[in-house]
């Protein structure tokens, strides 16, 4: 529900600021590369990182000569994988987790003759929408559904609050290149313990703005 519901306000948000003079709505696709930090009892793993799309719609609504607000709501995959090597056995597992993320982005425009240089941050949401788990130790594979919520029946927590760093250029035509840090805030572990479990992603975008009416 409270899923829903802020997803649905995010919704009427860029309907209404799209009518805001000067407003540019995108689009964007590209490539999410994620992990999990976790810590359980002190111990930190060291998963690999996991590579997934990353695609979604933006609004680029300015605020000032250089500045704009670009709200945008992203489909992202995440996860992590790891392989370990015990008695000559290699046991493989692999975390996948589809989420929905909203940045609330500011950006800075450093504007130039065929288009402009930004820079960008602001906090970010999302919601876990489905996910997956795969073990295979070469002869056998497990392969599980993700629970979400928050209580020992659980695999991980649904919302993730987090910030985004953004960097990029876009052509006066609306080509548009960028790259961005994304880092979870919220500890995913769906009960209180002594570990904590965050998420992270590096991702490259390619997009196109167009001019609103």
């Amino acid at each position: 529900m409270k899923k829903l519901l802020s997803l649905s306000i995010v919704c009427l948000a860029l309907h209404f600021t799209s009518n805001a003079q000067g407003a540019r709505f995108g689009i964007t696709a590209g490539a999410a590369f994620s992990n999990y930090d976790s810590t359980i009892g002190g111990t930190s793993s060291n998963d690999k990182s996991l590579t997934g799309p990353i695609f979604g719609v933006l609004v680029d609504i300015p605020l000032s000569k250089n500045f704009s607000f670009q709200p945008a709501i992203n489909y992202v995959q995440k996860g992590s994988k790891n392989d370990t090597t015990a008695d000559g056995v290699t046991i493989k597992a692999k975390v996948t987790v589809n989420s929905i993320e909203v940045p609330l982005n500011f950006i800075l425009n450093a504007r130039g003759n065929s288009g402009n240089f930004f820079i960008g941050a602001g906090p970010t949401f999302a919601f876990a929408v489905s996910g997956k788990s795969n073990f295979t130790n070469g002869t056998d594979s497990i392969n599980r559904t993700l629970k979400f919520g928050s209580t020992a029946d659980d695999d991980l927590k649904s919302m993730d609050v987090g910030a985004n760093f953004m960097v990029g250029y876009c052509f006066n035509n609306g080509l548009m290149f960028s790259a961005n840090y994304n880092a979870g805030f919220s500890n995913l572990m769906p009960v209180s313990s002594d570990g904590s479990l965050k998420s992270h992603y590096f991702g490259i975008k390619v997009g196109f703005l167009i001019k609103g009416r």
